[in-house]
């Protein structure tokens, strides 16, 4: 069967690292274009993520969900996000779901539900990050955080994390794709704009 987007494709001729962290290389890759253009891309060959979205069920129905305040480096300001990181070389992304919601909260979910799979931004990233609904959350143990991580667990209302998202520490855009996720997933999904 002939491949149908043959015309959208590059060929990749050559490729030389550039640079090399713990989470991600870069890499300069030589392709070529079906009719002919060549150029030089740069990839961040990034490790895949993880995103949990832990929900604690009051006895009236309502949902609160468990989120880490948290510096970040990048932007210089605190983010409240949900609980997050990267999926260890050969590791299941659900078991560093559950590992993450582990050590940045220290609670254990009876069910992980993967509830999103996507890619942060192809153009230039190879990861993927996945997005898993924790429930039936038990808290099993203190914090266990990396020597250079400092956070601290909160919980929000849900109707409180509808309201502030996209707003103050609410910024992260894989957090915004993690509640996008929940939101769809959970009783009554999307709930329509007034």
């Amino acid at each position: 069967m002939p491949d149908r987007d043959a015309h959208l494709r590059w060929r990749e001729l050559s490729r030389r690292s550039i640079a090399s962290s713990v989470i991600f290389d870069v890499v300069a890759a030589q392709r070529v274009s079906s009719n002919g253009r060549a150029g030089e891309f740069w990839i961040l060959d990034a490790r895949d993520w993880v995103n949990v979205v832990p929900v604690v069920y009051g006895a009236d129905g309502s949902r609160r969900v468990l989120m880490v305040r948290q510096y970040r480096h990048g932007a210089d300001l605190i983010t409240t996000e949900f609980p997050a990181g990267v999926v260890e070389k050969g590791e299941d992304p659900a078991a560093a779901a559950a590992r993450e919601l582990r050590e940045e909260t220290g609670h254990r979910a009876g069910r992980l539900t993967l509830i999103s799979d996507l890619r942060p931004n192809p153009a230039f990233m190879t990861n993927r990050c996945y997005t898993f609904l924790a429930e039936d959350l038990v808290r099993v143990s203190q914090l266990s955080l990396d020597e250079l991580e400092s956070l601290e667990p909160v919980e929000l209302a849900e109707a409180d994390l509808d309201a502030r998202a996209g707003r103050g520490e609410l910024v992260n855009a894989m957090t915004m794709v993690a509640l996008f996720a929940w939101q769809r997933h959970r009783p009554g999904g999307l709930k329509p704009s007034t």
